[in-house]
């Protein structure tokens, strides 16, 4: 796997709805831009990718939970944003299932699922990864993050991100 970039954004939630929150929300999304090695070619075998996955879902999670404690995470979501010369099944290939079993091994969440977002687009696209209560696997989404590398991913890359938020113990001012 060829590694070009990390992306970490924090986004601690205050206020919502015009009420100051008790505690404050962090979210956290932890991004990947890596080179798409099956860029600009059909191929079948998508095998490297699922291995890529795998590698990534553990170094994302592993991140994440320096940001905020594996005890603390309620709400889980990834996504891919495939460059224009990948196809669908190289986002898919990504994020399951080893990507998704890596992140849950990592952060101690042996059964919570993920809600995913895939889509093929150029540099700077925005990506909305909604989140999904780990507690609660048939819940709709209870949020979104929504989240822009500039300048990524080139058409051959693809971008992958994995989100995670709960309560922070940063104190609300």
């Amino acid at each position: 796997m060829e590694l070009r970039k990390t992306v970490t954004l924090i986004e601690d939630t205050l206020i919502e709805d015009g009420r100051t929150l008790p505690q404050p929300i962090r979210r956290v999304a932890q991004i990947a831009v890596v080179r798409n090695p099956l860029a600009g070619r059909i191929e079948e075998n998508l095998e490297e990718l699922v291995r890529d996955g795998e590698d990534l879902g553990r170094f994302l999670a592993k991140r994440a939970v320096e940001l905020l404690d594996r005890g603390r995470i309620t709400l889980l979501g990834k996504g891919a944003i495939i460059g224009e010369d990948g196809e669908p099944e190289h986002g898919q290939a990504i994020l399951y299932p080893r990507f998704a079993a890596a992140v849950r091994e990592t952060l101690g969440l042996d059964h919570a699922s993920t809600l995913s977002e895939k889509m093929i687009a150029g540099p700077g696209a925005a990506l909305k990864i909604r989140l999904r209560r780990i507690d609660n696997p048939l819940d709709s989404a209870e949020g979104v993050m929504e989240l822009r590398v500039p300048g990524s991913p080139a058409p051959d890359e693809i971008l992958v991100a994995l989100v995670v938020a709960g309560p922070s113990q940063a104190s609300s001012r």
